[in-house]
């Protein structure tokens, strides 16, 4: 007998392995017959401890005559039969759906921009902390052509077809939520609240040459988000410490390196991001560098890049300090 989590506790096990910068190694499964329902046989099965966002465990189980709950756990129907890449092992007789089968499952419940924003942190280097604000950061579960490829494969699994919408605004290399933010209010489609802008790289290794490495101490430097072709860079700089002499001079400092590469940096604060006006600015600066025209602004324009701001970036509801 063997115990599957799946949704919701997929997810939380993820983000806990990841804190603890643990593999996750994919399982083949050719079976869910066997699964425990009960709570007497989910109980049997020891799993290793994680920190859970809901009360109850959710159990994968083949059918609904085993949709047993309990006040500890719920289960949750699979009817489509396994298929590679949909689980992962953690422990002796004990499962979880993989990230990319996790991905798919949530399909059903985030909406769209949550969806997308959970395959950013999955495909980037970030885990939100348990019961914090705070995130950790390690290496990715999972990447975005390892998602395209499961949802084509699952393509008979609930939730797939919107799994598969939503990647396409997703992209590798996000380092921090505010990195995933700013990239998905600049980059997704106007009639979305975007800016239209095409996706950079994200925190990609860029070589300094030898002169800009004598400057800077080491051969290359990974910057938030890259046009590379355009030669430009974003930098987020979300504390409001960094606003001090020294971080100003820091943040100098990696201009002027990267001017030897005749890169552009354009550093967006929280303030700007708090004015929409403000960050106008960055968004004229941008389409200059990527020779490129902003759609000019009506009302209906207006009122989605403001939902969009609000959604991506909380605290603007209760102020920078939110």
């Amino acid at each position: 007998m063997k115990l599957v989590l799946g949704h919701t506790s997929a997810l939380d096990f993820i983000r806990a392995e990841r804190w603890r910068r643990s593999e996750l190694r994919p399982a083949r499964i050719t079976t869910l017959a066997d699964c425990a329902s009960s709570l007497t046989d989910v109980e049997r099965i020891p799993i290793p401890a994680f920190d859970q966002s809901q009360d109850k465990l959710e159990v994968i189980v083949p059918s609904s005559s085993k949709a047993f709950r309990s006040k500890d756990h719920v289960c949750r129907v699979l009817l489509t039969p396994p298929i590679p890449g949909m689980f992962c092992r953690i422990a002796d007789n004990a499962y979880i759906t993989s990230p990319e089968m996790t991905f798919v499952q949530m399909a059903n419940r985030l909406d769209f921009l949550d969806l997308v924003k959970l395959g950013m942190e999955l495909c980037g280097t970030y885990a939100p902390c348990p019961y914090s604000d705070r995130f950790d950061e390690r290496p990715p579960v999972t990447s975005k052509s390892k998602l395209l490829s499961f949802c084509s494969r699952a393509a008979g699994v609930r939730g797939a077809a919107t799994a598969r919408k939503a990647l396409r605004w997703v992209v590798d290399g996000s380092n921090s939520p505010a990195e995933t933010a700013l990239v998905l209010l600049l980059c997704l489609p106007v009639r979305m609240g975007g800016y239209g802008f095409a996706f950079p790289d994200m925190n990609p290794k860029t070589p300094l040459g030898v002169r800009a490495s004598r400057m800077h101490g080491y051969s290359s430097m990974r910057c938030d988000l890259h046009w590379v072709e355009a030669a430009t860079v974003i930098e987020y700089d979300s504390d409001q410490e960094h606003l001090t002499s020294q971080s100003a001079s820091r943040d100098a400092g990696r201009r002027n390196v990267l001017g030897y590469k005749d890169i552009t940096v354009i550093t967006v604060r929280k303030p700007m991001i708090a004015s929409p006006g403000a960050f106008d600015n960055v968004a004229i600066q941008l389409a200059h560098q990527l020779k490129r025209r902003l759609r000019p602004r009506d009302l209906e324009f207006t009122q989605a890049r403001a939902d969009l701001r609000v959604a991506l970036f909380p605290w603007l509801k209760t102020g920078l300090r939110g």
